[in-house]
């Protein structure tokens, strides 16, 4: 009987917790993801096949800190690596932006022309 109440009580803390606590805030303690963790999940995208080509959520909504770079000739867009072909588009930037260190969330993906593929991110503002 005893054992029971311990199950049901550790069940009722359980519940309690996920309700207290946003998963926000959970995600919020977790360091930001780095360069190489889109281009892990870039090139798991690339082998997917029809309707599996869907960007995992352990990259959508996390927090990424990248040193980003413009393309160039008047694209606002921006890359870390050229060559991996993997863009970041910035829904939106502080006036000024032209590149460097951010620490962002990645809300959206989106396959571009060519087997590149884009990681869209709620902000561009230079951290330090």
């Amino acid at each position: 009987m005893k054992r029971k109440y311990s199950i049901t009580l550790a069940f009722l803390l359980a519940i309690f917790l996920a309700i207290t606590i946003p998963a926000g805030d959970v995600l919020a303690d977790q360091p930001p993801l780095t360069y190489k963790d889109l281009v892990r999940e870039a090139r798991r995208y690339e082998r997917l096949e029809g309707s599996e080509r869907v960007v995992s959520n352990t990259v959508l909504f996390h927090k990424v800190r990248l040193d980003l770079r413009p393309f160039g000739g008047g694209s606002k867009d921006f890359f870390v690596v050229r060559k991996d072909e993997i863009g970041f588009v910035c829904s939106r930037m502080t006036p000024g932006f032209k590149g460097g260190t951010v620490q962002a969330t990645v809300i959206r993906h989106e396959e571009g022309g060519e087997g590149s593929q884009f990681f869209v991110l709620d902000s561009c503002t230079a951290v330090k």
